[in-house]
């Protein structure tokens, strides 16, 4: 990714949530590969504003962006298995690397051939990152990527994430995620996006 290429220019007036209204007057600059983490108490309206961010950049075309929502089953077919899902029209070198990939984040032989709806939420978190990484993308929106993770599973998922190259906007309440991957931390108030680098809830 391009060090200075503007990722996001977000303005948003006013942020609800259905009837309530979270935050107003946001703001929100992102230029080259920064990793940002927003943080901020439950129900203030980060999940609403991170699909607000999808919305606007999904549809750049000289961008690639992947999105890891809350719920994982939006965007994993329960029926398939992980190696047929991430390697899905490639070649065999390809599917080799992506069953050496998955090893590497302690997948079995035997669990890359079982459908995804047999996986555990850490598990099929990891997958998924899989997938937003082999897709070459350059900046990736994630909503809690290591919530619902046993202890392995979220460090894996967060050195994956501290080593991928591009762009990452992060809702998180993991301090260890916001220590490790991210460099810089917003806050959402009802007033917009504030800067804080206290890591306190």
């Amino acid at each position: 990714a391009n060090s200075r290429k503007q990722i996001l220019d977000f303005h948003q007036p006013q942020l609800w949530a259905g009837t309530h209204l979270c935050a107003s007057g946001i703001n929100l600059q992102i230029v080259g590969p920064q990793k940002v983490a927003i943080i901020g108490s439950n129900g203030c309206g980060k999940t609403t504003l991170l699909r607000l961010i999808w919305e606007q950049l999904k549809d750049r075309t000289d961008l690639r962006v992947g999105y890891m929502p809350q719920n994982y089953e939006e965007q994993l077919p329960m029926d398939k298995n992980p190696v047929d899902f991430l390697s899905e029209g490639q070649d065999q070198a390809f599917r080799t690397r992506i069953q050496n990939h998955l090893g590497s984040l302690k997948f079995t032989p035997e669990e890359m051939r079982q459908p995804m709806g047999t996986f555990s939420s850490g598990q099929k978190a990891k997958i998924l990152l899989v997938k937003l990484v082999v897709d070459h993308n350059d900046v990736l929106l994630l909503d809690e990527p290591t919530r619902n993770c046993s202890p392995l599973s979220a460090g894996q998922i967060r050195a994956q994430l501290a080593s991928f190259p591009g762009c990452i906007l992060a809702v998180s309440h993991d301090r260890r995620f916001l220590a490790e991957v991210t460099e810089r931390i917003l806050r959402l108030t009802p007033q917009g996006l504030e800067e804080d680098s206290s890591i306190e809830f």
